[in-house]
């Protein structure tokens, strides 16, 4: 809801990049969590991490 609603409603768009950029901090903290764990599968939070990266670049374009 955070990365999708304000955009679309205009309300606070800047607040899309926000919650982007702290889905990188948090997707590129959790990569080392699950290393560090024994838990080898990690593509999930990978593609999550570039997702949100696209994310964030895609905001700063257009914003």
């Amino acid at each position: 809801a955070g990365l999708v609603l304000p955009p679309l409603t205009g309300v606070a768009p800047w607040l899309a990049l926000v919650a982007a950029a702290g889905f990188v901090v948090l997707q590129a903290g959790a990569i080392p969590v699950h290393l560090t764990g024994g838990d080898r599968r990690i593509e999930l939070n990978a593609g999550l991490l570039v997702a949100a990266g696209v994310t964030v670049w895609l905001a700063t374009v257009w914003l």
